[in-house]
């Protein structure tokens, strides 16, 4: 029968289809009968014909390898295979033949180590292992590598043994045996325990040293060989941690080595990376942010092949744009070291070597320098926006308006990357800039419109003009005519599709900012878009109709309901429609979030729609779209025309089975049947139809109340899955939707509403407790901590009325603050207290700081304080001198808004608090001053009893601080601490001396938030018929012109205003006639607007 089953396998070796068919077929009769294991061990061992040993090796290890079909066979049998199996892989002259044969080797023993059961695997590894002759050991290790990743647990209690082998095998480098030994040991890596540590770790060494003979012959396998420390630092860094500096002294070396191929060099700099986030502390302690910046600047400067149209500078950092080259690896250890380094260790080492490089003149140099500045604009944010902002954009715009397109192009991405990242400070810069952009793109336009290709860069270029514009907000206006005249032209020239999308986008940024100012424009735009939206594209123009769908829902947005709400039905309908005929996530996520710009028109209208929308939204998050299947690099995998087919059963009715010997539950109880599976990933356009989708229906949850409460309970199973979704994007989406869900829940006044929101909050709360404590990434704990502070500040009590909610709550703030959770790099060293952080692990802290005062809004004062009081020396400890700029100055402003929480309960603080407010006003950062100054009102205000012996030092403090400062916002600050003491206390303030200053300070400048702390005073002073507001009237009275009906006003404040207005025109009318007389007419319009708004409070008599 053997001779038959050879014959077959022959048949699929022919060149003729209808052959293999024939082939095929008969295989799979073959493997039903019950002695075909035997008959492949027979080819496996004898056949003439190297492909078909192949064959039936591979087809044994399919078979064997499921646990149902070892188990059948009797002891005799598998007796016979193990025997039989050893001595054909050392029989076997064909390379891929004992590959095959050696990966059958390991699932056996998958099966069989374990128990005990086939001690001569053990002694055959060791006598080859210890061979003399080349080939053996060879073959010896590779069937450990081989083993050891089949059945690493089955090998740990041989693993001492192993390592002693591993020793000698290590420095055999003139061969594959130390390739083959580094395999195994990242093999191993993951399941050492303490009592294989030192020997393990004794092996490093010998590891860098054979990695770096690798390198001198077989590149991909010292990259492959690099693995081990990927492993070590994920699963057992304490391994690596003693030999951390050489291993990353390797890396520099081989990053830094132009000589090397790419595959290799990108290992080593992505490892760079990773560990400088891992063990961010070690770097700083041994100073190595220096020769880990100058090898990652160095390769940023580097010259490449590609650098005339840099894939990473065109916006292609993705497939296809670079994202394999050292380039774009080194791009993205910069970005790492930003986000987990201190900025003050990170930016003398980088600015030491950029400006050198943009005083070169040479071009790859230049390029380099701006790449770098590019990469830290996220992670050193504040301390590029308060120390280097203003000559580096001098530098951008230079690099902008160069001749030499890389040089070009790298300065557009630095702009780009400033403007997204140093916000609001950039956009202060806005006439310099935006001139420089208008330039590029008219001449961008021309060279186009001449029937030219698009120029590289343009895509950085309209990246930073639509960041610049979503930014700018109304300062974008008198820019808006030029702007929209080149878009315009873009659009109607003979342009790109490419052009013609980022030109459609650009309109939707600039909507963003100009909002209804876009209605001049609208008609126009419209009609451009119609054609994109209303007929099918082709495949190459569908870009454009996504990109409409995403503007059309930006001016949804933007233009207002009384603009938009006329086309939004249509709206919904050409988006229904479109789901329809395209089944493309790109087009489904962009309809999602059109549908929730629609709804923050139509509101509840939508109600008709949402049957349709969320059917169809449902099936995006539940969806396995886009999952890709990586298979390891198999050189003895079956060919496609069996594969699949070695698991026909061998028995037809299966009903004495087990459950567990086949059938669904044995294949999903053990991964036997993923054996080639390497893993799997999600093609970004179906993750990012995840993340959009969890975003769009946190939007039709906020703007469709009650109408989406059918909804609710669904939406929220769904959602809540996304938790524990693998992309980052995903959860973080997803914690914005939960946190709105309940929200939503609890505006609802329905009953079933009432009873949701009972039933989520309790899901919501521990879940978000439970990422805070154990998520990897910031992004998402932070995303918690901010869910935290939105809930508590809009629902209140209900939020801490089931049990454990305010423990858990507080608990995280705890464990955040004290760098406990799993995101704070648990795995590095602990250290002290006053270590620098990253501006991003102070960003957390931030985070966590800011559930403290909406928790005080949710309780009463007297339960907060108990709570406060435990809280507070974490805040305290952040406010020494040793910490940073903003770990003081977040704390200070915390304090200060907890004190406000606190009310009058705020007294017993005053002695802790007092002195803290009282050093941070004279503190020589701007920040520092303004948060601490407000903390001197808000307890000046609520301090009670406490406080009023303090009065005179607070004003001492603070007439000092206005006496020398120049930063608008403290001094709005100065004006609303003052304004709070006189509303609490007008008694112990002296009124004649201060007054007068006071008003002299106004208007405000920037915080506009502290106009309904002035105005709340001077009415609380007209009401009391204080003297110095009677005197004063016509000044007050005119800054109430000034402000009412502007940005300034918010809802408060204009209600203040319209009582101190209408009671003074009835009161007062000689004061307030005179005025009406002497003023602008715009001013009297808003003061006469404000006097008839509302009614005024009952007469008062006029103060002598």
């Amino acid at each position: 029968m053997a001779s038959k089953l050879e014959e077959i396998l022959n048949k699929l070796l022919v060149a003729d289809n209808a052959v293999i068919q024939e082939g095929t077929k008969e295989l799979g009769e073959v493997l039903k009968g019950p002695s075909v294991v035997g008959e492949l061990c027979q080819v496996m061992g004898s056949s003439r014909g190297p492909q078909v040993r192949q064959y039936a090796a591979v087809i044994l290890r399919k078979r064997l390898g499921k646990t149902r079909h070892w188990t059948k066979l009797d002891a005799d049998v598998k007796n016979g295979i193990k025997q039989g199996v050893l001595e054909a892989l050392v029989r076997e002259p064909e390379s891929s033949v004992r590959t095959a044969i050696a990966q059958f080797v390991a699932v056996i023993a998958r099966h069989e180590l374990g128990s005990g059961n086939w001690p001569a695997l053990l002694q055959f590894i060791q006598q080859m292992v210890q061979s003399q002759a080349v080939h053996e050991r060879q073959l010896g290790v590779y069937v450990v590598s081989l083993v050891s990743g089949a059945a690493g647990e089955q090998l740990m209690p041989h693993l001492r043994h192993l390592l002693t082998l591993f020793s000698t095998t290590l420095e055999d480098t003139d061969s594959t045996v130390s390739f083959h030994t580094l395999q195994a040991l990242t093999n191993f890596a993951p399941l050492v325990d303490q009592d294989n540590m030192a020997e393990f770790q004794a092996l490093l060494p010998k590891v860098l040293a054979a990695i770096k003979a690798l390198l001198t012959h077989d590149e991909d396998q010292a990259a492959e060989g690099m693995e081990l420390f990927d492993v070590l630092a994920e699963c057992e860094v304490a391994l690596l941690v003693p030999h951390l500096r050489p291993v990353l002294q390797l890396c520099f070396d081989i990053s830094a080595n132009a000589t090397l191929g790419d595959s290799v060099r990108v290992k080593a700099i992505t490892f760079l990376g990773y560990i400088t986030r891992l063990k961010k502390k070690y770097i700083v302690k041994n100073k190595l942010q220096e020769p880990l910046v100058a090898a990652m600047f160095s390769v940023a400067c580097s010259e490449s092949e590609d650098d005339s149209c840099l894939g990473f500078f065109r916006g292609e950092e993705g497939e296809g744009g670079g994202g394999g080259s050292p380039v774009h690896a080194a791009a993205q250890t910069l970005d790492a070291c930003a986000l987990h380094l201190p900025p003050d260790k990170l930016l003398p080492c980088l600015m030491g070597r950029v400006e050198p490089a943009l005083k070169s003149g040479s071009p790859p140099q230049i390029k380099g320098a701006y790449l770098a500045l590019a990469m830290v604009a996220e992670g050193c944010a504040d301390t590029l926006r308060h120390k280097h902002l203003h000559p580096l954009l001098q530098c951008i715009c230079h690099g902008i308006a160069s001749e030499n397109q890389l040089i070009r192009n790298s300065a557009l991405f630095a702009l780009g990357q400033f403007a997204e990242h140093l916000q609001p400070d950039i956009s202060k810069f806005h006439a310099e800039l935006l001139p420089v952009l208008f330039s590029y793109l008219t001449q961008t336009c021309v060279v186009v419109g001449q029937g030219g290709s698009d120029p590289p860069g343009v895509d950085r270029m309209f990246y930073a003009l639509e960041v610049f514009c979503e930014n700018l907000e109304s300062e974008l206006l008198p820019h808006l005519p030029v702007l929209m005249e080149r878009l315009f032209a873009v659009l109607a020239a003979p342009t790109s599709v490419h052009m013609k999308e980022l030109a459609i986008s650009a309109i939707g940024a600039t909507a963003n900012a100009a909002k209804e100012h876009m209605s001049p424009y609208f008609q126009q735009i419209v009609e451009m878009l119609k054609g994109y939206l209303t007929l099918d594209q082709a495949e190459e123009t569908m870009s454009l109709q996504v990109q409409s769908l995403d503007t059309l829902g930006q001016l949804a947005r933007c233009m207002g309901v009384e603009n938009f709400l006329v086309y939004a039905p249509d709206c919904v309908t050409l988006g229904l429609d479109l789901m329809k005929r395209r089944d493309d996530p790109d087009v489904r996520k962009t309809c999602y979030l059109l549908f929730a710009s629609l709804a923050s028109v139509m509101k509840g209208d939508l109600a008709q729609h949402l049957p349709s929308i969320m059917e169809r939204m449902m099936v995006s998050l539940r969806s396995t779209d886009g999952v890709v299947t990586h298979f390891k690099d198999d050189p003895s995998a079956l060919p496609t025309t069996i594969e699949g087919i070695s698991d026909s059963e061998d028995d037809e009715g299966g009903e004495g089975e087990d459950e567990d010997e086949g059938g669904e539950g044995d294949l999903l109880a053990n991964d036997d049947d993923d054996e080639d599976v390497a893993g799997y990933s999600v093609q970004n356009a179906f993750l990012e139809e995840k993340e959009d989708t969890c975003v769009a229906l946190r939007e039709l949850s906020l703007h469709c109340g009650a109408a989406f409460l059918p909804y609710m309970d669904t939406s929220g199973e769904e959602v809540y899955k996304m938790l524990n979704y693998p992309n980052e994007d995903v959860r973080q989406a997803a914690v914005g939707a939960m946190t709105q869900f309940v929200i939503s829940l609890a505006k609802v006044t329905a009953p079933e509403a009432n009873e949701g929101f009972r039933k989520w909050i309790q899901v919501v709360i521990p879940k978000f407790s439970e990422l805070i404590r154990t998520d990897e990434e910031r992004s998402v704990v932070m995303a918690c901590l901010e869910a935290y502070a939105e809930v508590l500040k809009e629902v209140g009590a209900p939020v801490l009325a089931p049990q454990g909610h305010l423990e858990a709550i507080i608990n995280c703030v705890k464990e955040v603050m004290q760098k406990k959770t799993m995101c704070q790099d648990m795995a590095d060293e602990a250290g002290s207290e006053d270590e620098e952080e990253a501006e991003h692990d102070e960003m957390l802290i931030e985070y966590a700081g800011e559930v403290v005062p909406s928790l005080g809004k949710a309780m009463g004062h007297a339960e907060y304080a108990a709570q406060f009081a435990e809280l507070l020396p974490l805040f305290i400890n952040k406010t020494k001198k040793s910490c940073s700029v903003a770990e003081r100055s977040f704390s200070l402003g915390t304090l200060a808004e907890s004190v406000e929480a606190l009310g009058s309960a705020s007294g017993q603080f005053v002695s802790q608090l007092l002195p803290l407010f009282q050093q941070g006003a004279r503190s020589e950062d701007d920040e520092i001053r303004s948060n601490s100054i407000y903390g001197l009102g808000v307890l000046g205000k609520h301090g009670s009893e406490a406080i009023l012996s303090h009065y005179n030092n607070i004003l001492t403090v603070l007439s000092e601080a206005l006496s020398k400062e120049s930063f608008p916002r403290a001094l709005d600050n100065i004006c609303g601490a003052v304004a709070r003491l006189i509303t609490a206390n007008p008694t112990k303030v002296p009124m004649e001396q201060v007054f007068p200053v006071v008003l002299g300070c106004l208007p405000l400048r920037e915080d506009f938030e502290e106009n309904s702390t002035v105005f709340e005073c001077f009415l609380a002073l007209y009401r009391g018929q204080h003297p110095m507001l009677a005197q004063n009237l016509v000044h007050v009275l005119r800054l109430a012109a000034l402000v009412y009906t502007t940005k300034q006003a918010d809802q408060k404040t204009t209600q203040l205003i319209q009582e101190l207005v209408g009671s003074a025109s009835r009161d007062f009318p000689h004061q307030y006639n005179s005025l009406i007389e002497n003023l602008e007419p715009e001013l009297v319009a808003r003061l006469q607007a404000a006097a008839a708004a509302v009614a005024p409070v009952a007469p008062v008599a006029p103060a002598s």
